[in-house]
């Protein structure tokens, strides 16, 4: 069962901390929504401690200072926690057998556009496929907008056996207005072929695991907010955490008219198999 609310400040008190998605959430990718910065500045005023989980390839410090030009700075927040980073991180350290058992040579799809996850982790990437020894998927190539144009390598890569890494789940994003595939297309089509995908970033238990352990607040008191059923509240109500699903961001072609949420097709987008938030709004407003 869900509830309509028309700001934040409705059900504020109900939560301790919260967890926030970037893209479709308090950014369009281009500048900061309204009223995303109130909404911050209040919680803080309020003491309620507040973590970043976006499903950016790029380090979380690279998406610290993004939101810094955008208005949203570090004391508004006590921690980003980014899909990019993580990949990095457990590429780095190693924690578990998958990741200790890749070979040394990552193929990428555009390894200059998010160059940050390999340094520092001991694997090399490699712009060819029959050398790599397995996949880093951080996204498609600039200028590359439909799954189809990668169907080749990604049939060639399952031909191979190669495992691949996703370090963005997110199948589309919305930037600036426009609709653009992202690293989650990419691995669905894989494994729709037959290969392994292991991913990092919502909605994986890990990052949600950790968010809660950075806020320090019992999960039943957390709310996540953001834009995407199939990440955002998929992963919250996987991890007994309640969600807000902002209408005007990812999903907002089918839940808007007009600008403004439609009940008959919010009622017909929630009545489809998925997880269910516990709110609903418009936008993210106070």
């Amino acid at each position: 069962m869900f509830d309509r609310i028309d700001g934040l400040a409705a059900i504020a008190d109900r939560y301790d901390g919260y967890v926030f998605d970037v893209w479709g959430t308090l950014y369009d990718g281009g500048a900061a929504y309204p009223q995303a910065v109130e909404v911050l500045e209040r919680l803080a005023a309020a003491g309620k401690p507040v973590v970043v989980l976006s499903n950016s390839p790029r380090p979380a410090a690279t998406v610290a200072e993004r939101l810094r030009g955008i208005g949203i700075p570090a004391s508004m927040y006590r921690e980003v926690i980014t899909s990019g980073g993580e990949s990095h991180r457990y590429l780095r350290d190693r924690p578990d057998a998958f990741h200790a058992g890749l070979g040394p040579l990552a193929y990428g799809f555009d390894p200059g556009r998010f160059p940050h996850i390999l340094p520092g982790t001991g694997f090399e990437s490699t712009a060819d496929l029959e050398a790599a020894d397995w996949i880093l998927n951080a996204g498609p190539a600039s200028g590359l907008h439909a799954v189809a144009d990668y169907e080749a390598a990604l049939r060639r890569g399952v031909e191979r056996g190669l495992a691949m890494i996703c370090a963005n789940p997110d199948k589309v994003v919305i930037e600036q207005g426009v609709r653009l595939i992202h690293a989650g297309a990419l691995a669905e089509r894989y494994e729709e072929l037959g290969g392994f995908v292991h991913y990092h970033g919502k909605p994986h238990a890990p990052v949600f695991e950790r968010s809660v352990a950075v806020l320090g607040v019992a999960p039943e008191r957390v709310l996540v907010v953001g834009d995407n059923r199939a990440t955002d509240v998929a992963g919250a109500v996987a991890a007994g955490i309640d969600s807000l699903l902002l209408a005007d961001g990812v999903h907002g072609d089918v839940l808007l008219v007009d600008g403004q949420l439609a009940d008959d097709r919010l009622r017909g987008f929630l009545a489809t198999p998925g997880p269910l938030p516990r709110w609903v709004a418009d936008r993210l407003a106070w």
